[in-house]
């Protein structure tokens, strides 16, 4: 009962965000459709969508938040628009409780979620940060 009330109430946060300006630019062009032929209602609604997938995954928000960038401006929003016009977000995460001296958060997780563009979606990877690829 827990899940589906923090589901619904992260889902219901969607409609409530005042933020409305594009995602970044896709990492590759050649797989990826320009910025432009996106709806930025469905990039707010997907990143959305996204973190509240990697809040239920990981346990809620009490042990667990997504970066700063899934939660400002869609612009800053880790995304990749692909050609069929879904969108992948790939982002970390980290235990409150897990900070630096500094209070900087220091990340543990990482999740990647597909959104498809009738707003279903697919966690394709939830766990440990997985090592950068050159």
């Amino acid at each position: 009962m827990r899940y589906w009330l923090v589901l619904a109430l992260a889902l219901g946060v969607v409609g409530l965000s005042p933020t409305s300006t594009p995602a970044q630019a896709p990492a590759d062009p050649a797989t990826s459709s320009p910025q432009g032929d996106v709806d930025p209602l469905f990039l707010l609604r997907g990143r959305n969508i996204a973190r509240a997938a990697a809040e239920t995954a990981n346990g809620g928000l009490g042990n667990y938040m997504a970066e700063p960038a899934m939660h400002g401006p869609t612009a800053t929003a880790p995304v990749v628009i692909n050609e069929d016009g879904s969108l992948l977000f790939t982002f970390k995460g980290f235990r409150p409780e897990d900070r630096s001296i500094n209070g900087n958060p220091v990340f543990s997780f990482e999740t990647e979620v597909l959104i498809n563009p009738n707003r279903t979606f697919e966690v394709l990877y939830n766990g440990p940060i997985r090592p950068v690829t050159p």
